[in-house]
């Protein structure tokens, strides 16, 4: 794994959520969506949308 990582490479899974679409689900909350709509959207699973947004931010 050193090897890999001196290379540049992260060992693992790719993140479902970015920045860009923890982002944006922040915003089309704020506005109303409801998190079924906005999770569609993303194209996340509802348990995903709510691991990544917590309570206080909904």
């Amino acid at each position: 794994m050193a090897a890999a990582r001196a290379q540049g490479r992260l060992p693992g899974r790719k993140r479902k959520m970015t920045d860009s679409k923890i982002a944006s689900a922040r915003q089309l909350l704020a506005n109303g969506t409801s998190p079924t709509e906005v999770a569609k959207n993303l194209g996340v699973s509802i348990p995903t949308l709510y691991r990544w947004i917590p309570a206080h931010d909904r």
